[in-house]
């Protein structure tokens, strides 16, 4: 019966968050107050399904969660975009200038915290949810893959079904999950997820208004190759190598010892 009432606050949860913006169109302001209404939610359905609220989704204000959420960053951010100077150097798109001040300001400010709270809140849904009613219960590789496959079948649901898009959420879904693993809270986790998602609108644009560009107004190219079309698989491959590498020597401040 538990896990019933865990499946259902899963539901609850996460259809708030996908579904909301697809029924009501939400300018900066409404998607803010959205963003922010889903924090209560969550808390409340932590605490019916068991839980003791937030805090064990992942959300703990525990020493240097700051550095983590900065280290997060500089990884996701620094591996995408190495992978757009080599898409741009390759030809797979091109350049023509860039947003002007006041407009680039107000579009970079919209971007970080839009992409600080859309990144937070689907890594609570799919990893800090799903972690804190399964971890002990199942083998933590289980667990990974349980969450990447959750996080697969979410963006499916958003943006349609491609292998190549659910190669790339499954591999990005064990990076993410192995971090909150090994950290015990969510913002390493965030930060990797945000940074990849600020350097994709810094190029294409905000998710659902592309149309209006990013910081830098491209052009798309005419090199269709196999490396091209899939550098965003080949990037989360290096960013989980590279996690998984180096993530012992970074320091990472730790709110408990789990391991495989």
């Amino acid at each position: 019966m538990s896990m019933l009432f865990a499946i259902i606050g899963f539901m609850i949860i996460d259809l708030y968050f996908n579904v909301v913006p697809l029924l009501y169109p939400l300018n900066t302001f409404l998607w803010l107050t959205y963003a922010c209404f889903f924090f209560v939610l969550a808390h409340h359905v932590a605490k019916l399904t068991g839980l003791g609220g937030i805090s064990d989704l992942g959300i703990r204000a525990h020493y240097g969660w700051k550095r983590n959420l900065r280290i997060g960053f500089l990884f996701g951010a620094g591996i995408w975009a190495a992978m757009y100077l080599l898409l741009w150097a390759f030809g797979d798109f091109h350049v023509d200038g860039i947003k002007k001040a006041p407009q680039a300001i107000v579009f970079i400010l919209e971007v970080f915290a839009g992409m600080f709270l859309g990144s937070l809140i689907n890594d609570l849904i799919v990893r800090g949810y799903v972690f804190a009613h399964l971890k002990g219960k199942i083998r933590n590789v289980y667990l990974l893959f349980i969450s990447a496959f959750i996080y697969a079948l979410d963006d499916v649901w958003l943006v349609g079904f491609s292998v190549q898009n659910t190669i790339f959420s499954i591999v990005l879904g064990l990076t993410l999950g192995y971090v909150l693993l090994r950290s015990g809270s969510i913002w390493m986790n965030t930060g990797i997820h945000m940074g990849l998602n600020v350097m994709y609108c810094l190029v294409y644009g905000i998710p659902g208004r592309e149309a209006a560009q990013g910081l830098f107004l491209i052009v798309p190219g005419n090199d269709h190759s196999f490396l091209l079309e899939n550098a965003h698989i080949f990037a989360a491959i290096l960013l989980l190598l590279v996690i998984v590498l180096a993530y012992g020597r970074l320091r990472i401040n730790s709110t408990n010892r789990n391991e495989f």
